[in-house]
């Protein structure tokens, strides 16, 4: 939310990637860590470990049920919009900007709006 509105305040960053669910079977539905960037514009959260210099990324991995090469506008706007987990429920609640494909990085795609906004 800080991205689109620069009011929210920023305790750690979110890093989903979405993949297309591969025939063996669903990502890892659990599947999570938190990694450190190294100092950040946005300096250190103090409830963080003293080991981490910058704001903690968590990285987060889910499939979606859809064919590879999708949009993925759409592809997650359909994930959010039916919100069929309690993950697509709460991400439902937040911002969602893309940074992968780098020709859609900075994207909003969530909430439903088309814009483009720069970094706060």
């Amino acid at each position: 939310m800080h991205f689109i509105n620069g009011r929210n305040g920023v305790k750690d960053f979110d890093v989903y990637t979405f993949y297309a669910e591969h025939a063996v079977g669903p990502f890892p539905p659990r599947w999570r860590t938190a990694v450190d960037f190294g100092p950040s514009k946005f300096g250190r959260y103090p409830g963080d470990p003293e080991s981490f210099a910058g704001r903690r990324v968590d990285l987060i991995g889910r499939s979606f049920d859809v064919l590879p090469g999708v949009d993925p506008v759409e592809a997650v706007r359909s994930y959010l919009t039916h919100g069929r987990t309690e993950t697509a429920r709460c991400l439902a609640r937040k911002a969602v900007v893309l940074i992968d494909p780098e020709p859609l990085r900075g994207r909003v795609v969530w909430p439903l709006r088309e814009s483009r906004v720069g970094a706060h």
